[in-house]
């Protein structure tokens, strides 16, 4: 007697890229979105509008509507390029621009979105400034329940060497 064997396909996965739109973010982003290309994943590119050190006042008394629209902008276009690319690869995006401190509210919304993966990029600052401001990067490892796939930027020394 023959038994037929089910395979069940895993369900598609989901991607967040975090991206400040800075030169690093775009690099953490092609790099990432080359690795899981392939796997039929969704991406979500968040952009956070950096809102923590004014948490004791309401943003409406902090910054006018036009500043907070300038961040919106910036946000929307940081997540356009990542968008781009993965669109361009075939791949499902939602881009989202959220607002408070960047570690917190990505960890957040993976939980809250059951992501399998973050990937962003890392400045690798160091020393005092590293110690004063802390990384974003570093905080989002040290709190996701999920893989975080961290880019360093690479020197402008060693982009020409690959270039080459």
């Amino acid at each position: 007697m023959e038994e037929s064997i089910e395979i069940k396909s895993k369900p598609s996965r989901q991607i967040l890229i975090a991206t400040d739109g800075s030169e690093t973010a775009k690099e953490a982003a092609d790099f990432g979105l080359e690795m899981v290309g392939c796997s039929g994943a969704k991406v979500y590119a968040v952009y956070v509008i950096e809102t923590t050190p004014y948490r004791s006042v309401p943003l409406d008394q902090i910054w006018s509507k036009n500043v907070l629209e300038e961040f919106e902008k910036e946000g929307n276009e940081a997540t356009f390029y990542v968008e781009k690319i993965a669109k361009d690869a075939g791949m499902e995006v939602e881009s989202r621009v959220l607002k408070g401190e960047p570690a917190e509210k990505i960890v957040s919304f993976a939980e809250d979105n059951n992501i399998d993966m973050i990937i962003m990029g890392s400045l690798g600052k160091g020393g005092y400034e590293r110690l004063v401001m802390g990384s974003v990067s570093e905080k989002v490892m040290r709190h996701a329940k999920i893989p975080v796939l961290v880019v360093r930027n690479r020197h402008k020394s060693e982009k020409k060497l690959i270039q080459e």
